[in-house]
């Protein structure tokens, strides 16, 4: 009976020492994870932007936004001087704004990002805008970030962050600020008035800042977009609608007197 307790505590002993965990050999490394910038290229370390409120929930937005900063650094060179159209989807969305403004002479860049909120917009304002040397800006930026549910005076709050880090370095370039358009929710339709008169107030805080009107060309009586001047999602222009704001636009920067200034 001892014999055979005997190879019975062996033979645990013997399983005991198989079960403890190798460690890794030189030909088996362990795992490392990519740090953020690699697998994130335009987006900040840990997902902090400046300003306050969200970057878009839109499943496309991170793909999108890297496709298109690809393509603005691509057109670095070539987009020196232009007046920069500064915005979101519908910006970006604007496939015709070269040729509707060629009659003034001067280069016209896109730098409008769908899905952008504002925090992305501080974030990228340097490198995609300011490092164009801009002879003017023209700025539509907002409708996303009531879509994300952030309050219209933190929107104010960024967009002013905004102009004062353009105004750093740019203390006398003409900015045309356009009003945020109607959408086809009533829900939106008062914080849009709001965030609206918001950016009424910042534009008067700046002689060399004019306001557009893109909401009443745009608004039905009832506050919510006009259909046959938007997709069917009332959210983004068709072509009547872009063809509204190009309407409202030019006067503006017919005015500037732009063509050879720099």
């Amino acid at each position: 009976m001892n014999k055979l307790l005997s190879t019975v505590w062996l033979l645990f002993l013997f399983a005991g020492c198989q079960s403890v965990p190798r460690p890794a050999t030189p030909s088996q490394p362990a795992p490392t994870v990519a740090p953020e910038a690699s697998v994130a290229p335009f987006w900040p370390a840990g997902g902090v932007f400046p300003g306050t409120g969200r970057t878009s929930s839109w499943s496309g937005f991170r793909a999108n936004n890297v496709q298109r900063r690809t393509f603005f650094a691509q057109r670095l060179a070539e987009d020196q001087g232009a007046i920069v159209f500064v915005g979101d989807s519908i910006t970006e969305n604007w496939r015709t704004l070269e040729q509707d403004f060629a009659a003034l002479g001067i280069k016209i860049a896109n730098r409008g990002i769908g899905g952008d909120t504002t925090p992305n917009l501080l974030y990228r304002l340097r490198e995609d805008i300011l490092s164009l040397h801009p002879r003017a800006l023209v700025i539509l930026i907002g409708t996303n970030d009531l879509g994300e549910h952030t309050p219209p005076a933190d929107i104010a709050g960024n967009l002013r962050e905004l102009l004062a880090r353009i105004r750093a370095d740019y203390p006398a370039i003409p900015i045309t600020w356009c009003l945020v358009m109607p959408r086809g929710k009533h829900e939106f339709t008062g914080p849009i008035h709001e965030l609206n008169a918001l950016i009424g107030q910042l534009a008067r805080t700046d002689r060399r800042i004019t306001l557009c009107d893109t909401f009443t060309p745009f608004a039905i009586p009832d506050g919510t977009a006009k259909p046959e001047d938007f997709a069917p999602d009332l959210l983004h222009l068709n072509g009547s609608g872009y063809a509204v704001w190009r309407t409202a636009l030019l006067p503006i920067l017919s005015s500037w007197n732009l063509r050879g200034a720099r």
